[in-house]
């Protein structure tokens, strides 16, 4: 809901910080303004289908905002399939990389136990595109991934 604030004699409404852009029992996409990142949460077991059909559905998005700032949140959801993983370096982020035409940074918040399990076996290749890299770093808070990306835009752009 947006504020309303009385300045003097004026009235200003402030725009939302947060833009809920989905909302599913296994999905919830927002778009936090002040820290200009897609935030994507997935929870519970989710089949290859879901999965397919969301990420189709934050491609979407990714076109409206062009976000190069990204916290994907998986602490709650089940273990997904190998093939689901691979799916999305192989297809979604070269797709975003030509989309947002910059470097795109995704901060991963994910259990201590599947750390290491995420992308094991990928060679990097899939994470660049042109001149533009997907830098992914893996942490197990949210706060903790906020900081690394506004960090990375600051080295980046200057800015955050």
């Amino acid at each position: 809901m947006a504020k309303t604030v009385e300045v003097y004699t004026s009235r200003f409404i402030l725009p939302e910080e947060t833009i809920q852009l989905l909302k599913t029992d296994k999905l919830s996409v927002k778009y936090l303004k002040q820290e200009e990142t897609l935030e994507i949460c997935w929870e519970g077991d989710v089949t290859s289908d879901e999965f397919k059909y969301g990420y189709t559905q934050i491609i979407e998005h990714v076109k409206a905002f062009k976000p190069v700032k990204w916290q994907l949140n998986v602490q709650n959801r089940q273990s997904l399939r190998r093939a689901d993983q691979r799916w999305v370096f192989e297809y979604v982020f070269p797709e975003v990389l030509k989309i947002v035409n910059d470097d795109v940074f995704v901060a991963v918040v994910v259990p201590v136990s599947s750390i290491y399990n995420l992308v094991g076996e990928l060679d990097g290749d899939e994470l660049m595109t042109g001149e533009n890299f997907l830098i992914m770093q893996h942490f197990m808070y949210p706060e903790e991934a906020q900081r690394w990306l506004n960090e990375m835009c600051l080295i980046k752009y200057g800015v955050n």
